[in-house]
């Protein structure tokens, strides 16, 4: 199947896209129908060591079927609970000069359903207010609390997902740079 053009990409919960393929003698008209070829389907396993993956692949195409996950180093995906903060920052933040970029964020967050995409975003942003932040003054005091100011900014908006878990690296890494010591702590 991975001989044929890919008919897009899909996120794992690792932080790396597998292709997805149209199956060949599909009844359905769900454009949404896709399959993974088996070298996908060991990534999104959790088999992450290649040697591994090689293994799990040629097996499958040996039995004509997927083999068990586990038996390749596979597992399922961690899922971290992540608890409700004790003091919110959005409250600290809300009817300050800090609420405007607040909202913004918050929005861009929203208009993202997937963590890979609402990380490419924050990631973007954060890079952008550095950049200015150091062209503005640089030193390093001021800098770190430009840090600082981003991180606020960014727990404050996260904490309008209300979510109860990380399922993912991307998500992952965000909330592991936020001013929750709880959100560290999960990702």
């Amino acid at each position: 199947m991975s001989a044929r053009n890919p008919y897009g990409m899909f996120p794992t919960a690792y932080g790396v896209s597998v292709p997805v393929f149209k199956p060949s003698s599909d009844a359905s008209s769900d454009p949404d129908h896709f399959l993974f070829d088996m070298e996908g389907t060991a990534v999104m396993a959790g088999i992450h060591d290649a040697a591994e993956r090689c293994r799990f692949v040629a097996d499958a195409r040996r039995l004509s079927g997927c083999p068990r996950f586990e038996n390749y180093g596979g597992h399922n995906v961690p899922h971290s609970p992540l608890p409700r903060p004790k003091e919110p920052a959005y409250p600290k933040v809300a009817g300050m000069e800090a609420d405007i970029p607040v909202e913004a964020w918050t929005t861009g967050i929203l208009n993202c359903s997937r963590w890979i995409d609402r990380a490419d975003f924050l990631l973007d942003i954060i890079g952008d207010n550095q950049v200015l932040a150091t062209a503005w003054v640089n030193d390093t005091l001021m800098a770190e609390v430009s840090a600082l100011g981003l991180s606020i900014v960014m727990t404050a908006a996260l904490e309008h997902l209300c979510e109860t878990e990380i399922d993912c690296l991307e998500a992952a890494a965000m909330y592991a740079l936020t001013e929750h010591d709880e959100w560290r702590q999960a990702g």
